[in-house]
């Protein structure tokens, strides 16, 4: 009854822990997008105004590399609130399985916690540019047609990107803003491009110089290129798809010890027992897990289509 009752409060102190966390990252995502909207001001970055009253982040902004792997992985949340929710969350997933199974899967358990994150970031690293690369023939079609009606270059941009979603979108949307304040187009263009050095943004960035430039049959060379972008994605959706047999045979391999595992465990309580309530059986776990993640990032390299 003692160990229900345990297990109970710590159950009610981590969700309100949770709730508590979240609620701040909330409120700090919501003006974190309100500061990136309105002119910087100086030593605005550490402190944040709320009502006349000074507020700092309490886990503060994270790690360096945190923001840019988001980025990549086109995750559009605040890396305050990701970061907030990681140091938070490892500590109580191990207490929740300390109270509830015991001290070597609690140990188990923070380690998942603490690297899973990092994991998956990894996995979905370049998310971010696949949908660039994809979302460019629709856009440069989006920039021709407006080329046509008889709209100037950086209006036709403009246009394209209020009607682009995503990362694309919001890389139009700046070069539209950086032309409006009496930036030259062809500058902000070559911006958009080193900030995205992909061999479709370069060579769409190209054209629009171009047609920027020397002016002439403008919508009939971007609807060019985006008939070539749009060649090029499906050259590379054949030869994804030509390649699925291996990455499906990489995730087969890579979950099959897992789920035999969890079999064996289920099954049979001396496999659980030693596997989950002694050392030997948590190292050799961890260690087998581990290894069974490097193969399958090992083998997805080796079946990746390089653009």
């Amino acid at each position: 009854m003692g160990g229900g009752v345990r297990a109970a409060v710590v159950s009610a102190a981590s969700v309100v822990a949770i709730a508590v966390v979240l609620r701040f990252a909330l409120c700090a995502s919501r003006r974190d997008v309100v500061t990136r909207r309105l002119p910087a001001r100086p030593g605005a970055a550490a402190v944040h105004h709320d009502g006349g009253r000074p507020r700092w982040r309490v886990m503060g902004e994270g790690p360096g590399w945190l923001g840019s792997a988001l980025a990549s992985a086109d995750v559009e949340t605040d890396p305050s609130t990701v970061w907030a929710l990681w140091c938070v969350g490892v500590p109580v997933l191990a207490l929740l399985t300390l109270v509830l199974v015991g001290p070597v899967p609690a140990v188990t358990a923070g380690v998942v916690s603490a690297l899973a994150p990092a994991v998956a970031l990894r996995a979905f690293r370049g998310r971010a540019d696949a949908r660039v690369d994809a979302g460019l023939p629709s856009a440069l079609e989006a920039v021709a047609r407006g080329l046509r009606t008889g709209a100037s270059l950086r209006q036709a941009v403009a246009e394209a990107a209020g009607r682009t979603p995503g990362a694309l979108g919001h890389e139009l949307q700046r070069v539209a803003t950086q032309a409006q304040r009496g930036a030259p187009l062809v500058g902000a263009l070559e911006n958009m491009a080193q900030r995205r050095p992909l061999p479709g943004v370069r060579l769409a960035v190209a054209a629009l110089c171009l047609g920027a430039e020397t002016g002439g049959a403008q919508a009939q060379a971007v609807d060019g290129v985006a008939t070539t972008l749009r060649d090029r994605l499906a050259v590379i959706a054949e030869v994804r798809a030509l390649s699925s047999q291996a990455r499906l045979s990489a995730v087969v391999i890579s979950v099959a010890p897992l789920g035999f595992g969890a079999f064996a465990a289920a099954t049979d309580p001396r496999t659980a027992e030693f596997l989950f309530h002694t050392l030997g059986g948590t190292v050799l776990l961890v260690a087998g897990g581990l290894l069974d993640g490097l193969g399958w990032i090992w083998m997805n390299r080796l079946a990746r289509v390089t653009p």
